[in-house]
Formats: structure tokens, C-alpha cells, sequence
């Protein structure tokens, strides 16, 4: 697996995976006050840090790639 594109590829895929992972804990955490969590707080922060992780990241990361590979 030497190929960068293919790393980059799997990093990309493996935090849109753990975004929405992320994302549904924080939702059933912040509805339902699953794990023992019953402040609404926590369940909203990590609903939107894995909105970030899911959506923004992977876009900040090929913009950041291709500039570099431009170069």
C-alpha cells in the first residue's frame, strides 16, 4: 500500500465513517441520554464535531492534498 491515493482515499472514507459514527452516538445521546449521559449538552457537541468530521474535514483535507500536489 504505497500508493498515496489510495492512503488518502481510506484516511477520506475512515472519518466520514467515524463522523456519522460520532454523529448517531451524540444524536441518541442528546434524545435519549443513553450511557448514562442525561445532559443534552453532550449529546449536541458530539452530533456537531462529527458533522465537522464527516463534511468539512475530508473537503479541508483534498483542498490541502491538492494544493500540495500542485506545487
Amino acid at each position: 500500500m504505497n500508493d498515496p491515493a489510495k492512503r488518502r482515499w481510506l484516511l477520506l472514507n475512515a472519518m466520514r465513517v467515524g463522523g456519522i459514527i460520532l454523529m448517531v452516538v451524540g444524536l441518541l445521546i442528546w434524545r435519549k441520554g443513553i450511557g448514562g449521559y442525561q445532559d443534552e449538552l453532550v449529546g449536541k457537541i458530539l452530533f456537531v464535531f462529527g458533522l465537522f468530521e464527516a463534511m468539512i474535514l475530508p473537503a479541508l483535507l483534498r483542498r490541502a492534498w491538492r494544493s500540495k500536489d500542485s506545487v
